[in-house]
């Protein structure tokens, strides 16, 4: 009898932890044709290790083999690149972000990499691969806002 009690805990603990995810794993090959060409384009050669559906935002987070994290609008349009610290590849960063964008972190932060683009309604945000991490916010246009969070 204990041992069914022990089991009834455990399995009911394994719903309740589980239940409180709102990520959904799912296939990568039934994820938005955007979502593909994306990574297609960018990623040619880097192995698609996991894919997941968040009906809270809702958006889809695919996981690179290269660390790099990515996360799309239900669309597939491109919401966030993370490349865990990396530094984002450069025919990413001039298609995805504006060119007044790339220029002032070129000329205000020479020697820097883009290791993280987020993608908003109010523009961009980009992080950079200073010590500690620099943030940096940008409108639609790539105008800088918001200068110098770091972490």
């Amino acid at each position: 009898m204990k041992t069914f009690l022990w089991s009834v805990v455990a399995l009911l603990g394994f719903v309740a932890v589980n239940g409180c995810d709102d990520d959904e794993r799912v296939d990568y090959r039934f994820l938005p044709v955007a979502v593909h060409q994306f990574v297609d384009t960018y990623f040619a050669d880097v192995e698609v290790v996991k894919a997941e559906k968040d009906d809270k935002e809702p958006c889809y987070k695919v996981w690179l083999s290269n660390r790099f994290e990515l996360k799309f609008y239900k669309n597939g349009g491109w919401q966030e690149v993370d490349g865990n610290l990396q530094v984002l590849p450069s025919a990413l960063q001039m298609a995805i972000l504006p060119g007044n964008l790339l220029t002032y972190v070129a000329t205000q932060y020479p020697n820097v990499g883009i290791v993280e683009a987020s993608r908003y309604d109010w523009g961009y945000e980009v992080e950079l691969n200073t010590v500690p991490v620099t943030g940096l916010k940008f409108d639609n246009d790539g105008a800088i806002t918001t200068t110098g969070r770091t972490w």
